[in-house]
């Protein structure tokens, strides 16, 4: 390492905004993060001044010069929280002088000393070797590529998933999941797929949503209130698409679409779905599958559809694989939930 002893790691301060500006903007730096270079000094100064929750921002100044910086996303959710999202950059002047390597440390310290977490990833693209390097040495380990994930300067760019992970010898086997499903076949059942409708769709969401055997394939809370699945039946942010499955005047089923709002990853959407479990092994996952297919390929032109699911649920992985969905990696101790900690599979369904 060159660098002098009075490199300073501090907290990021709105005063930092231009600096900022200039290193995520300069065309060597640009080209491994994810904005447009027509981004504008307005973005990265409302970025400065309203930082997000969950958001740990730290910066690398040298002789008064902000020269590089990182941040740790944790996240949120109940089920997601012992996890976070790492992010670096470092202005070029300084590549190869060791303003990495300080950086990542300040952040695992901050990561493991002051929250906890015991999942924390990236995702770097493929060919950045300096940076998977740099993630290597501080113990992240690949978990898998995920094709076509970006595009941008006229091309695809693969995003390499990476993660580090504390004490993962507390969860050393992912229980089975337990059966659920009628001990005979179940009768096949023809559901009505259709746009959700609001109240009258209600209380066979809220039913669908709060159930244990629902929350533990998905993200759901067995404590969830009714008021929750209101504002989310009322008000589909942009980017959302959703149908529901009804059968005999019931819904039995939901699932969403959400396309990426980023510009380069307008070709992308995240799919969800979720099925009572009355109604498992009838074919209301698929029905629904395929309507969210055809509005994929035919009306929103995407070119990838991904998604997430455990991997202790395999009746859901041979749905998806039946669609076209192909395993990409693995994501450990991902999510929490039912007493225990679940792994799940990133698969994705590419376009042409």
């Amino acid at each position: 390492m060159n660098l002098p002893n009075h490199l300073i790691i501090r907290p990021f301060h709105p005063d930092d905004a231009a600096d900022q500006y200039a290193i995520v903007t300069d065309p060597r730096v640009a080209v491994n993060l994810m904005q447009l270079p027509s981004m504008e000094f307005a973005q990265t100064q409302k970025w400065a001044e309203e930082p997000k929750p969950g958001h740990h921002r730290l910066v690398a100044e040298l002789n008064g010069r902000f020269i590089g910086a990182i941040n740790i996303q944790q996240t949120l959710r109940p089920r997601l929280m012992h996890s976070g999202k790492l992010g670096l950059s470092v202005h070029p002047d300084y590549w190869g002088q060791g303003v990495g390597s300080v950086l990542m440390a300040a952040g695992l310290n901050l990561a493991d000393n002051w929250l906890n977490l015991l999942r924390l990833e990236l995702e770097v693209y493929t060919h950045n070797a300096p940076a998977i390097h740099l993630y290597e040495k501080f113990g992240f380990a690949t978990e898998g590529i995920k094709r076509k994930a970006v595009f941008g300067d006229g091309r695809y760019f693969d995003g390499q998933i990476m993660a580090r992970l504390r004490h993962p010898e507390w969860y050393p086997a992912q229980p089975v999941l337990p059966p659920t499903r009628p001990l005979k076949k179940p009768e096949p059942a023809h559901a009505t797929i259709r746009p959700p409708r609001y109240p009258d769709d209600l209380d066979g969401m809220y039913h669908t949503f709060r159930l244990p055997e629902v929350g533990r394939t998905t993200l759901q809370m067995p404590s969830q209130e009714i008021g929750h699945t209101r504002d989310r039946l009322k008000d589909a942010p942009p980017g959302l698409y959703r149908y529901v499955a009804e059968v005999d005047g019931r819904v039995v089923g939901m699932a969403t679409l959400y396309q990426k709002q980023n510009p380069r990853e307008r070709h992308v959407a995240n799919l969800g779905m979720m099925v009572h479990p009355d109604y498992w092994g009838r074919g209301i996952g698929s029905q629904l599958v395929d309507a969210l297919i055809q509005l994929a390929d035919n009306w929103l032109q995407l070119s990838r559809v991904e998604l997430e699911v455990n991997t202790d649920n395999p009746a859901a992985i041979r749905l998806y694989e039946k669609h076209g969905f192909v395993i990409e990696g693995t994501h450990k101790l991902h999510a929490y939930g039912d007493g225990r900690m679940a792994d799940s599979h990133f698969m994705a369904r590419l376009r042409s």
